[in-house]
Parts: structure tokens; sequence; C-alpha cells
């Protein structure tokens, strides 16, 4: 048995057993991405992809949420130049998600919203508790739904994505299940036994031919995915530079809402 674990205080890694887990670790955020979370994950997930023991990668959060999107603490105080670094660090991140060669499982504790939700989406399994929820939230917080609604798209379609997007909404577990959004639902008590249970079978399988058939994978989403990153340079710096983000950011801070 092989149990190994790495930590810092927002991304832990642990690898047992032929799993690598990685669990988003900033409860009293959340989950929300950060710089320095953003920058961990994308370390935990080049380390699980390379391990070879590593037949299976799990991503979760810690707490009660899986990760409720982007920090808006850091978006309210950010410059134009800044907003450019960091559209650019999530598209190498996004990249970096597409590219892996071992199964990725989505174990979906919480809220997932925003870019927590396309994190999720860009899993190739997603389980979720009964006490998930979801929602594509951008325009909440004056920020273009891009990247997101083009992950949405071929997923749950046209119409539902539109929804998400546009209502800003937050669905339930069992809601999202109906839209294809999820693959289960499980109760809360169950959720590790399924999720040891998938990472069990797809362990057994050849690692050659799941590294072929995800690469497949990736290349049958590639143009569009590669027209979502120029849109999103685009439409994101035209978006920060209206002062729209700013604002809504800002907005956000003050009013300290739960999702």
């Amino acid at each position: 048995m092989n149990d190994t674990t790495s930590a810092n205080p927002c991304v832990t890694l642990t690898t047992r057993d032929a799993v690598a887990l990685i669990a988003l670790d900033r409860p009293q955020a959340l989950n929300a991405f950060n710089r320095e979370q953003r920058e961990l994950f994308r370390a935990a997930l080049l380390s699980a992809d390379a391990d070879p023991s590593v037949r299976a990668i799990v991503i979760t959060g810690r707490g009660k949420a899986f990760c409720a999107g982007q920090d808006q603490y850091e978006s309210a105080a950010m410059d134009a130049a800044g907003s450019a670094a960091r559209i650019d660090s999530y598209l190498d991140l996004y990249n970096i998600f597409r590219a892996l060669r071992k199964p990725v499982i989505a174990r979906i504790n919480g809220v997932a919203a925003g870019a927590g939700l396309q994190i999720a989406l860009m899993s190739d399994l997603r389980i979720a508790s009964t006490h998930a929820r979801f929602g594509m939230t951008e325009f909440k917080v004056g920020s273009a739904a891009i990247v997101g609604s083009a992950l949405l798209w071929p997923i749950i379609g046209e119409a539902a994505m539109k929804r998400l997007v546009l209502l800003a909404e937050i669905l339930s577990a069992e809601e999202s299940l109906s839209l294809g959004l999820v693959h289960e639902v499980v109760d809360e008590a169950r959720l590790d036994e399924r999720v040891a249970e998938v990472c069990k079978l797809v362990a057994t399988w050849s690692k050659e031919s799941v590294a072929i058939t995800k690469s497949w994978w990736k290349e049958m989403g590639d143009e569009l995915f590669a027209k979502a990153c120029t849109a999103a340079r685009l439409g994101h710096a035209a978006n920060f530079a209206s002062g729209a983000y700013s604002a809504g950011a800002k907005k956000f801070t003050t009013r300290r809402r739960p999702l």
C-alpha cells in the first residue's frame, strides 16, 4: 500500500492505493480560488499525473464546499494587468487539466460555482452528494461567462446552459442530475464509498488505453476550447475595462451573503 501526503495551507495531495486525492483546503472561504491555491492546485495535478503509482485522480473540497469559484476579495483588489494575468493563469490550469492522462473523478461534497463548477465540468466523472449545489454565477459579480458557457454547452446543451448562465441560479444535486450536469448523486454518508468503488474499477483498466482515449476526448474538444480561450482573453479584458467586474466583486465582498 502506498500512502503519501504533501500539504500546504490551501491544497492537500494524498496518494493511497493508486488514487491521488487532491483537496482544495480553504474551507473558511468555501475553497474559492485565489492565486496561491490556483498555482498549488496546478502543481498537484501535474504531480498526480506524473506519479506512475496513480491510476485515478479525485478532486474534492474540504469543509462544506467543493469550490465556490473565484475569490472575490482578490478580484476586488485587482488592476487590469492583474486581471489579464489571472485569465492566463486559469487558461493554463485548464489546459493542463484537459491534458491529464488519468481518469479524474470530481467528488462534489458541497457548492460548486463559477470556476469551481468549471473544474467539475472538466473532470471525467462527477459524483455528487445530496448536499451538493451547482451554479454558473459569473453575472452575480459582473463577470462575463465565456469559458463556463463553452464547458457547459456540450454537456447539458444550449438551452440548459443559457438557463444556468442567464439566471445565475444555484441548482440542487437532483436538479443537476436531471440536466446531466452530474453523473451520480448519492447520500452524503455514501459519497466516499461510491467514489472508492469507481476508482477501484477504473484502476483496473489499461493505463495506455485510458491515456489514449483521454487524449482523443481532449482533441475532440480542442477547437471549441481554443476559441473560448481567445474569447476569454478579449472578453474579460473588455469587461474589466468597463468597470463591471471590479464593481461586482466589491459589491459581493461587502454583501457577505452565502451562496
